[in-house]
């Protein structure tokens, strides 16, 4: 049964997550993490033996192999690891998805959790401590880290301790959940959560957003940073230069992307948008330098 199960997770990993660079990419990852999950399930309810390999050779340990990658997919058996990472990975992805892009949000999570699987299991190493590392925590702290540093103001719906905040700022949640970690990490709390991971998968993260910052308008915040050439090109009557000039002059990144919306909306019936051009009328535009 070993053979089988591995070769069923990889194909998950690798397929779902291509998928995931294109569209979906929370949605494509969770459930990646979702069919590897089954898998240990079947493999431990049929060989325990199995499921311990299973866990070896897919866990990230020193010296670094490919389980720095396929540990981000795998959970522990506990159903409350793989709900908990799912649950905070929609509640900080799925906003961050929106306004990033698919490929972007992906390349965030990756680098992130390889960071964090690396020099985690590098630390413990030096440590002395023989680990193997599973989870996707890292590489969900990379994306909130990214989303704390890009989008500090954007108003999301999370889960504070047990209390369900349906507008915190991004700035808030972020902190809230970073800080938590790093206060576990400074004081060496043995639990079984690789705390210290999640630090470096924030860290890793905050740097990515930084990097794509100063890369993609919205996150830039500067309306100067408009495609405008595009907007004049189609602005083709009154109604559409005033939406025009409504996007221009527009401060609040929500809301100048709402009035974007509704401008290819009058113009050809519908738009998706996906980081700096917008499909619409069968043809992609770009929006943003």
């Amino acid at each position: 049964m070993l053979v089988p199960a591995l070769a069923v997770s990889v194909a998950a990993m690798i397929i779902l997550t291509a998928v995931a660079f294109r569209r979906n990419a929370v949605a494509m990852l969770s459930l990646a993490f979702t069919v590897v999950y089954f898998v240990e399930i079947l493999l431990y309810y049929t060989s325990r033996a199995d499921a311990v390999d299973f866990f070896l050779l897919l866990g990230a340990k020193y010296p670094p192999d490919w389980g720095i990658f396929t540990a981000m997919y795998v959970h522990s058996l506990s159903p409350m690891h793989i709900f908990f990472n799912i649950l905070f990975f929609f509640l900080a992805g799925m906003p961050f998805e929106r306004k990033i892009g698919s490929a972007r949000l992906t390349s965030i999570f990756l680098i992130s959790g390889i960071a964090a699987n690396v020099f985690y299991s590098l630390f413990l190493h030096l440590s002395g401590i023989n680990s193997i590392l599973i989870g996707a925590s890292g590489a969900i702290f990379g994306v909130m880290g990214a989303f704390l540093v890009m989008y500090p103001d954007e108003e999301i719906t999370f889960l504070l301790g047990p209390i369900i905040m349906p507008r915190v700022r991004v700035k808030i949640a972020m902190l809230f959940m970073i800080a938590l970690e790093f206060l576990a990490t400074m004081l060496w709390i043995t639990d079984g959560v690789a705390h210290g991971a999640h630090v470096i998968g924030a860290v890793t993260g905050a740097l990515i957003g930084r990097y794509y910052s100063s890369r993609i308008p919205t996150a830039a915040g500067g309306k100067d940073r408009l495609y405008e050439e595009t907007f004049l090109e189609l602005a083709t009557d009154e109604k559409l230069k005033g939406i025009y000039e409504r996007i221009r002059n527009e401060e609040e990144d929500a809301i100048r992307r709402a009035w974007i919306e509704k401008f290819f909306t009058e113009k050809f019936g519908e738009v998706k948008i996906e980081g700096k051009f917008a499909e619409s009328g069968g043809r992609k535009y770009r929006i943003y330098r």
